[in-house]
């Protein structure tokens, strides 16, 4: 696959998922973490060129030899490969799959109240970036966001989806044209991400979805505040519910199990 290179947007929202690391970590390693996550989240691709090292270190705000040992790392995963001369650089390779059971034994452990509490967070980023999008979105936020509409829907594979779902969200906080938005809404994407959504669900679900994405883009595009916050609400809200449905589940299987 030829490599691109990597888009303005992406690398924004790249420099934005500092913060949304495991405490402890050393500074190679947190920026380990977020150029994975981004690459679990889809804002990196298969076939993105990274800038240049003296670039992209000046960019996350680190030194060159510090973000060798991030690229070192991620090499060793099979997620980059890295070519040297004029014309080289580190370009992604690899995509990352957490296993179904990593995914359950998360959200299995997870409690019930933390659950909720996630779901209180993202209703709010939800609802106020909607709202804000409204007001201040510009022709291209529209365009990217009926972008990822018709790509949710086009997509069959669950994974794929969820992460479509996940761009979806933070496309809004983008549209809102509030980086702190932004940055709230991509750390919490990227914990979300870590849990259990490839259980099917009802056969209607999908329909739900695509309807919800639908009402959130067109109460922007109408400028319609309201409207746009009250069905980015539902939208986090229906999502939320459905995750605690499927925790108590699991919760209930490995009690009978046990």
């Amino acid at each position: 696959m030829e490599s691109t290179a990597l888009s303005t947007r992406a690398l924004d929202l790249l420099l934005l998922l500092r913060g949304s690391e495991p405490e402890g970590l050393g500074r190679a390693d947190q920026v380990s973490y977020q150029i994975e996550t981004a690459i679990l989240m889809g804002i990196l691709t298969e076939g993105d060129r990274l800038p240049t090292e003296s670039v992209l270190a000046a960019e996350l705000g680190i030194s060159p030899i510090t973000l060798r040992q991030s690229l070192a790392a991620l090499r060793t995963k099979g997620l980059i490969e890295t070519s040297r001369g004029r014309s080289g650089g580190s370009v992604i390779r690899g995509q990352i799959d957490l296993t179904d059971s990593q995914l359950q034994r998360k959200l299995r452990d997870a409690s019930t109240e933390s659950l909720r509490d996630l779901g209180d967070l993202g209703a709010a980023i939800s609802s106020m970036s909607a709202r804000l999008a409204a007001g201040r979105a510009d022709a291209q936020n529209v365009a990217h966001l009926e972008d990822l509409v018709q790509r949710h829907r086009d997509t069959k594979d669950e994974r794929a989806r969820r992460r479509v779902d996940s761009r979806f969200h933070v496309a809004v906080s983008v549209a809102a044209q509030s980086s702190r938005l932004t940055s709230a809404s991509l750390q919490l994407e990227a914990e979300l991400m870590t849990l259990w959504w490839s259980h099917p669900a009802q056969a209607d679900s999908q329909d739900v979805l695509e309807g919800q994405h639908t009402a959130i883009l067109e109460a922007i595009r109408a400028r319609d505040a309201d409207a746009a916050s009250a069905a980015a609400e539902l939208h986090s809200r229906t999502e939320t519910e459905y995750l605690i449905a499927q925790h108590l589940r699991l919760t209930m299987e490995s009690d009978e199990n046990a």
